[in-house]
């Protein structure tokens, strides 16, 4: 990072060429002439090159820069250990994934340091809290965007050291169109979770019963127990969406035809988990956005992108159902249904639509009731 100062020190920095080889170095004074630079440098720092347009002006010019070479580590992440790639050395090490571990090598580190971590069930959560707490930035890669990454740069093997090399790759080349991890709270972070496990619930109840039923077993004890769990849960969901704040966004969303207790509640805590620029971005990362593939005369079929967690994708779908009892949203399915849409991809439209109502009452902090019109009015 360099800086200017002086009269027409911001255009100077940013016409100015530095590379550098080393980690941290002192900073200049900023009265140094940028033709001296070169001389300040520690014994064993070599200054590449220091160019600028301005060279040769007789208008005397200063700049004050800070010299710093920022780290990128790509971090495989599992139960006990973690396995580390150092992009700018090349070497690869393994740290044990425990706290007292992990705080003692966060605080040996120096200069700016940014880690690319897998998302990986909860066991890259105790890294990444810790390395945000020391000031760090933090990349949580989703795993299907780095597998297909690992096929564009065509590497073979998969082992833990070569998951480590490729997020580190990733994150050093790709980490302009990244954005860093923003740390929950967590009650927030234990809400989302218990979102998931209550799907986890549902999935494990309905192949338990459809695996017995063929099987000509009876379970209803056990089902009753799945139930009971199941009303635990949405208890404890709803009194953390209180004690977060969140109750009225969950009201708001309760307020759409069609949404019930466990649509609203992970509505709200998908919409709290991100800063959305719009509906658009949200419906992206519900993953109910459509992905084209056309290319000169070929149009390839239209699918949904499924990224992000399922479980929102399958609540809302179940919504679209009764939502139709609605006539506006009645009247929208039936124009998919005449526009040549299968019965499944008009619910899923509707879904879709659901998601960006939900978004925008939220956001506007409306009720469906106040704007039902407006807000089934867009197509």
């Amino acid at each position: 990072m360099i800086e200017g100062t002086g009269m027409g020190g911001a255009k100077l920095a940013s016409d100015l060429s530095v590379q550098t080889v080393g980690d941290i170095v002192p900073i200049p004074s900023p009265e140094t002439p940028i033709r001296n630079l070169a001389a300040h440098q520690p014994n064993g720092f070599k200054l590449a090159s220091v160019s600028s347009r301005f060279h040769g002006l007789t208008t005397a010019e200063t700049i004050m820069a800070k010299l710093v070479t920022q780290i990128t580590l790509g971090v495989d992440v599992s139960k006990d250990l973690l396995v580390i790639h150092h992009w700018q050395n090349a070497q690869t090490f393994t740290l044990d994934n425990q706290s007292s571990t992990l705080r003692q090598w966060l605080k040996q580190l120096s200069g700016p340091v940014r880690f690319a971590v897998e998302a990986t069930s909860s066991y890259h959560l105790r890294l990444v809290e810790l390395a945000v707490e020391h000031g760090h930035d933090v990349y949580v890669i989703n795993g299907r965007q780095l597998s297909h990454y690992r096929e564009a740069v065509h590497v073979r093997n998969k082992t833990d050291a070569d998951d480590a090399w490729l997020l580190a790759r990733y994150l050093e080349h790709e980490a302009a169109q990244l954005r860093p991890y923003r740390p929950h709270s967590r009650k927030a972070q234990r809400l989302w979770g218990l979102v998931m496990r209550r799907a986890t619930v549902v999935q494990s109840r309905q192949r338990l019963q459809q695996s017995m039923r063929e099987a000509g077993l009876s379970i209803r004890a056990l089902i009753t127990q799945f139930n009971q769990l199941q009303i635990r849960l949405d208890r404890i969901i709803q009194q953390l969406i209180r004690e977060l704040g969140w109750w009225n966004d969950y009201q708001r969303c309760l307020s759409i035809p069609g949404i019930g207790p466990a649509n609203a509640a992970a509505l709200v805590a998908a919409y709290h988990r991100g800063a959305f620029s719009g509906s658009d971005a949200f419906v992206a990362y519900l993953g109910l956005d459509i992905r084209v593939r056309e290319s000169g005369r070929f149009k390839g079929k239209s699918k949904l992108s499924k990224h992000g967690a399922p479980e929102l994708r399958r609540l809302l779908y179940c919504a679209s159902k009764p939502a139709q009892t609605h006539s506006r949203f009645a009247k929208y399915h039936q124009r998919m249904i005449e526009k040549g849409l299968p019965k499944i991809a008009a619910r899923v439209a509707l879904a879709r639509k659901l998601a960006r109502i939900a978004f925008t009452l939220i956001n506007k902090e409306e009720t469906f009731n106040n704007r039902a019109g407006a807000a089934c009015a867009a197509p």
